[in-house]
C-alpha cells in the first residue's frame, strides 16, 4: 500500500451544520493538531440544508481565527446544488469571501434527473466563484457521465472529491466503490488531481481516509495527484483565479 501522508482535510462539519455533532471548531482543530494535520477546512452545509448555518454565519467567518494549535484553518462551504441550472444556495458575493466551496447533490434538495442532466447541472455550477471541488460525485443516487464531467472539471480547474464516508460500511450513498474506481481511472488518464475527504461530522473522523487507500492502490493512482499529500499544490489551486464556464 502506498504511504500517503494526509496533511489536510477540508470537508468537515462542526456543530453549526446541525447534524447532531456537538463538536466546535476548537474541538476539531485540537483533534487535527493531535493527528498531525497541517490544514483543516471547515465546510458547513449551505443554508438549504435543514438546521444548517445561515448566510450570516458564513458572512462572519472573515472574523474567525486562522490558526489554532498550530493548524492552519480555512473556511468554506458545502454548497447544495439546487437545480439543473447549476444554481446554489449561497449568493456569489458571499461566496467570494470564503476560502473555497465544494458543491454537491443532496436529497431532498436536488431532484435527480438523467446522467446527462445531472452532469450538466454540475458543470453549470462551476460558474460560481470559489467552487473548486465536487462533493461526493460518487453517489450513485445521482448518476453522472464521468468522462464528460471530469473533462469539464479539468478545463475549469475544479477537482473531484474522493469521499471516505461514501465507502464506509453502511454508507447511505450507493455504488461508491464502483464509482470511485471509475473516477480515479479517468482522473489518472487526465492527470487531474483529486481531493481525499473524511466528510467528518464532528472531530471523530478528521483525517480518516482508510476506506479510500485500497482503491488508490488498486487503481495505481499517482501519489503526486493527491492534494492531501501536497499542501503547496493545494494552496496554488485555491489562489488560482476561477475559470469561466
Amino acid at each position: 500500500m502506498q504511504n500517503i501522508p494526509i496533511l489536510l482535510d477540508i470537508h468537515t462539519h462542526s456543530l453549526a451544520s446541525g447534524h447532531g455533532s456537538s463538536d466546535t471548531i476548537t474541538d476539531m482543530a485540537r483533534f487535527a493538531a493531535d493527528h498531525a494535520l497541517q490544514i483543516l477546512g471547515i465546510s458547513e452545509h449551505g443554508p438549504a440544508t435543514k438546521a444548517s448555518a445561515g448566510s450570516s454565519y458564513f458572512m462572519n467567518l472573515r472574523l474567525a481565527e486562522r490558526r489554532r494549535f498550530g493548524v492552519s484553518l480555512l473556511y468554506g462551504i458545502e454548497l447544495n446544488l439546487l437545480n439543473e441550472n447549476g444554481d446554489v444556495d449561497l449568493d456569489d458575493a458571499l461566496l467570494q469571501t470564503l476560502d473555497y466551496a465544494l458543491v454537491g447533490m443532496h436529497h431532498p434538495i436536488f431532484t435527480s434527473g438523467t446522467a446527462s442532466s445531472n452532469t450538466e447541472a454540475f458543470i453549470r455550477s462551476m460558474k460560481h466563484p470559489s467552487v473548486r471541488f465536487l462533493a461526493h460525485p460518487d453517489d450513485g443516487r445521482f448518476p453522472l457521465d464521468y468522462e464528460r464531467l471530469l473533462q469539464a472539471a479539468a478545463r475549469h480547474h475544479v477537482y473531484p472529491e474522493i469521499n471516505n464516508a461514501s465507502l464506509m460500511p453502511g454508507a447511505y450513498r450507493t455504488n461508491g466503490h464502483q464509482n470511485v474506481r471509475r473516477i480515479l481511472s479517468i482522473c489518472k488518464d487526465l492527470k487531474l488531481p483529486v481531493l481525499l475527504s473524511s466528510d467528518s461530522h464532528g472531530k471523530e473522523h478528521i483525517g480518516d481516509m482508510h476506506c479510500i487507500f485500497p482503491l488508490i492502490d488498486a487503481c495505481g493512482f499517482p501519489k503526486e495527484l493527491i492534494l492531501n499529500a501536497n499542501p503547496a499544490l493545494f494552496k496554488q489551486i485555491l489562489s488560482a483565479p476561477a475559470a469561466s464556464v
